[in-house]
Order: structure tokens, then sequence, then C-alpha cells
């Protein structure tokens, strides 16, 4: 572990958002109309992965085919996000709100980088929350989302830093997945699934909260007093 790190990218839905009941219900939702019958234990492990990808595996776990021609994908994106957009209300796990200032009085850079649409992200989420931090990465930036390393790769470039002056909190395995493939410090937060998913984190918590106590983010934080002197 690097001894100061300079900067932070944060997924968002399940980790700094309470979000992933909302997005569950809208894929099942959305899904059924299509004779799938989705389950939580076919979403959660596939949380992160690109909105279009997702409909192709969900897809598969119908009996028989279901045609997909890439205008039918998009339409099933869209009605998901609306789905989404009319029935969830947006909620910050306890701890968000602290760390996310404490981090922001040291001047620490702060990046949001998720699977998320940039419209369903913007449209749901408080103008004043976002603005908190100094980059959106947002799965309709990137070509190749999450487990890729693209994802935090643009979020590290547009934060002018290297992967290695980053910690990256995620609490999706396929963003963990992403996170180790560019070579970020990353922390799994098991806010929708438990420890045996995030082997290849650095660190794990048990909830955002819990990050107060870890290595990394006291270092980060150590940057920031020093770059305050």
């Amino acid at each position: 572990m690097p001894d100061l790190f300079k900067g932070i990218l944060f997924d968002f839905d399940g980790t700094l958002a309470k979000t992933m009941e909302g997005h569950f219900n809208a894929w099942q939702a959305v899904m059924r109309k299509y004779a799938v019958d989705l389950k939580p234990e076919d979403y959660y492990p596939l949380e992160g992965a690109p909105l279009q990808e997702l409909v192709h595996l969900f897809s598969l776990m119908k009996p028989g085919a279901i045609s997909l021609s890439d205008q039918l994908i998009r339409q099933i994106v869209q009605q998901k996000e609306n789905y989404y957009t009319r029935h969830s209300r947006f909620t910050l796990y306890p701890g968000v709100e602290f760390l996310v200032d404490s981090l922001k009085k040291k001047r620490i850079r702060m990046g949001i980088v998720t699977a998320g649409l940039n419209d369903r992200i913007k449209k749901s989420t408080p103008q004043e929350f976002l603005e908190k931090f100094d980059v959106l990465v947002t799965g309709d930036m990137t070509v190749r989302g999450k487990p890729y390393p693209d994802p935090y790769l643009k979020g590290a470039e547009a934060l002018d830093l290297r992967p290695d002056e980053c910690i990256v909190v995620e609490n999706a395995p396929l963003g963990v997945q992403s996170a180790k493939a560019a070579n970020f410090y990353c922390i799994g937060v098991c806010s929708t699934l438990d420890r045996s998913y995030f082997t290849e984190a650095d660190e794990m918590v048990d909830c955002f909260e819990d990050l107060k106590d870890s290595r990394a983010i006291h270092r980060v934080m150590r940057a920031g007093i020093l770059q305050g002197r």
C-alpha cells in the first residue's frame, strides 16, 4: 500500500446510494414483461455490469430464446431506467455525507464511477450531492464497462492521478475486478453481498460507516493534511 493516496473513486449504487433494492425491483418488473422471473440471487452478483449486457444475461434465464435486436435492448434499458426513476427515492448510506464532507474539507480529489447512465444519475440524485465530487464517470462514457479497467482508468485520468495514487470503494464484485485490473487499491463494501464475493479486494468492510477504520482512508486523510500545510 502506498504511504499516501491523493484521490478516491467511489462506485455509486450500493456504495454511496442505498439504491440496489430499487434497481432490482425495476429490473424484475421490466423483465417480467419478457417472461423472465428475475430473483435477487440472479441480479446482485452481476451488479455493475453495463446495462445492455445485463439485458443479454437476463434474457438467457428464460426457457427458450428472446430475440434481442439492438433496438429492443435499448428499449428494455430505457424501460428499466424509467421505472426506477418513477418508483425509487434517493437515500445515502449512513456515514456517506460525513466521509465525503470530511474528504472535501481536506481537498482530496474525489470521483464517482458508475455503470448507471448519466441521465438517470443526474435526474435521481440531488445536484448538491453530485457537486461535492470532481468527476462523474457514467456507464455511457466508456466503450467497455466493469469488469474491464476502463471506467476506473477514465476516473483517475479525469482526476489527473495515477491508479496507484487512488483508492476505489466498491460494493460489487465486477467493480472490484475492474479496479484491480487497473491496479488500484480497492476496498470492498459488503452492503449487498457477503465477504466471500470480495476476496480480490485489498480490504473489506461490512458497511460504509466502517470505512472510518480503514487503513487506506486514514492515509488519504493524511495526504489531505499534508496538502493543507
